[in-house]
């Protein structure tokens, strides 16, 4: 009883303690509030990042499963529309694609699919596949043309003017209207694939002359071209001029002097052409009359 007393009296005597624990006791019950109130924060917190979670991967669930009906149910080829061939039948072509009607539109590589079309058929140089939504693929071709022809042995090789080989023929079977070539040896010559040369300059200097013929619309009058040396290239011109060129430097400018001097002269002038300085030429005539 005494202790108790002495406690009540020491309460009341000291007011300003009392005081002080009240304020710390409610201090103690804020903070302990606080923390709950953060937990309970915390927790709602999760539950929303959860279920955001859950929403987005069910909705990412149903946007796969809606595509992959997509793509399996529709987008069918329906049409496929060939463009620009003139060589080969759309038999031929069709034959080659890895996709048909009826076929899903998506279910190919274009790029594969357009390397495998011109390694199948030569005379192809290049080569769009388009798909159109929602069921139509187009084929863009574009034909190379035989310009050059090149005996291998015994064996003769149809070109096109980018040395691509198109054709394999007999030694005997040149063909008209492709212009004979003659080079040093020969690597590899397959069709399919573009010639290549022990020397690998002779294919580069082949591919300037004729992009520089052509350009001077010059290449329909030449009938053979020799490039046994790089360093003596001679060209025959209709069967009425021989024409040397020495090696490539300045082609384009001894191409256009050559058009420029066969302007001056008559249909039945013929001769030798000498075009090795591009800027003075020599010209003898033979005064042959065709025959």
């Amino acid at each position: 009883m005494r202790n108790k007393k002495s406690e009540k009296d020491l309460e009341q005597a000291n007011p300003e303690q009392q005081t002080e624990r009240q304020a710390a006791s409610q201090r103690f019950t804020r903070v302990r509030n606080n923390v709950h109130m953060d937990e309970l924060r915390s927790r709602q917190d999760k539950k929303r990042h959860r279920r955001s979670v859950f929403y987005f991967f069910l909705f990412l669930g149903a946007t796969v499963i809606f595509l992959a009906v997509c793509f399996f149910l529709f987008f069918r080829v329906s049409e496929i529309q060939l463009v620009g061939n003139e060589i080969y039948t759309e038999e031929q072509i069709l034959e080659q694609l890895p996709f048909s009607v009826g076929e899903n539109l998506f279910s190919f590589r274009v790029e594969e699919a357009e390397n495998n079309l011109r390694k199948a058929l030569p005379f192809i140089g290049d080569v769009k596949i388009k798909r159109s939504l929602p069921s139509v693929i187009t084929v863009e071709i574009s034909e190379r043309h035989m310009e050059l022809s090149l005996a291998v042995g015994d064996d003769a090789y149809l070109l096109s003017g980018d040395l691509q080989v198109l054709e394999r023929i007999g030694g005997g079977d040149i063909t008209d209207g492709v212009v004979l070539l003659k080079t040093g040896a020969v690597e590899r010559c397959i069709v399919g694939e573009k010639v290549t040369f022990s020397d690998a300059r002779t294919a580069s200097d082949l591919e300037e002359l004729y992009r520089c013929l052509s350009a001077n619309g010059m290449m329909e009058h030449i009938r053979s071209i020799d490039m046994t040396s790089r360093f003596d290239i001679t060209m025959d011109y209709e069967g009425r001029f021989s024409v040397y060129l020495a090696d490539i430097d300045n082609m384009d400018i001894k191409i256009r002097f050559l058009a420029g001097i066969i302007e001056q002269l008559s249909s039945v002038d013929r001769g030798y052409i000498d075009l090795a300085d591009c800027h003075e030429a020599a010209v003898r005539l033979e005064n042959v009359p065709v025959s």
